[in-house]
């Protein structure tokens, strides 16, 4: 991505390693265990083993230091990688401020530690 659109972003993201246990809303038996690659304030993006859909709604417990954050969303872009897997873009659009000040703490320090 440009440096520009990265000096544009509202949320900063970081590069983040981080289980994640997504689900598609209304769709109970499409739990799956994947990685995060970026997380940050107003999204994150992961490596799945196929497409979700742009669009899709989903649900997603992600694995902090702290402690594990759920939070509601939505795909944004995915981008077919190497191998076949798919990077998915997610747009936060719930998220309980408990859950979200874990979040912005965990970006906040991965940020510090890179400074």
């Amino acid at each position: 991505m440009a440096k520009n659109s990265q000096e544009q972003r509202r949320f900063p993201r970081v590069p983040a390693e981080k289980a994640v246990l997504v689900k598609k809303l209304g769709d109970e038996s499409s739990e799956t265990l994947a990685k995060t690659r970026m997380v940050g304030g107003g999204g994150c993006m992961f490596v799945h083993h196929e497409s979700l859909g742009v669009g899709t709604a989903v649900e997603l417990l992600i694995s902090l230091p702290s402690r594990v954050i759920k939070a509601q969303g939505r795909v944004v872009w995915e981008t077919v990688a190497q191998g076949g897997t798919v990077e998915v873009g997610v747009e936060f659009l719930d998220v309980s401020a408990k859950d979200r000040r874990a979040l912005e703490a965990a970006v906040a320090g991965a940020v510090a530690a890179v400074s």
